[in-house]
């Protein structure tokens, strides 16, 4: 699974959860709210995640991929540079 967080300038949280990239279906991601992005959206996010890309813009969100921290869920990349 890659999780997804989006940031805006809001203090709510939102991320995605891909199960598998590319996204062809609304069965391949959760969203956290539920509808957050239309399967056009995660399409496009999602084949920017099977190039390579970590991090970057997509309409009014910042977004970023966060790495697996081993027993405890997910965490920032940039978490160790804090």
């Amino acid at each position: 699974m890659i999780r997804i967080d989006l940031v805006d300038n809001t203090a709510k949280l939102k991320h995605i959860d891909f199960r598998v990239v590319p996204v062809t279906t609304e069965k391949d991601f959760t969203c956290i709210p539920e509808g957050l992005l239309p399967l056009r959206s995660a399409v496009r996010l999602s084949r920017r995640l099977k190039a390579g890309r970590v991090f970057g813009r997509m309409g009014k969100y910042l977004w970023y991929r966060l790495i697996e921290a081993p027993g405890s869920g997910h965490k920032s990349p940039l978490s160790s540079h804090l």
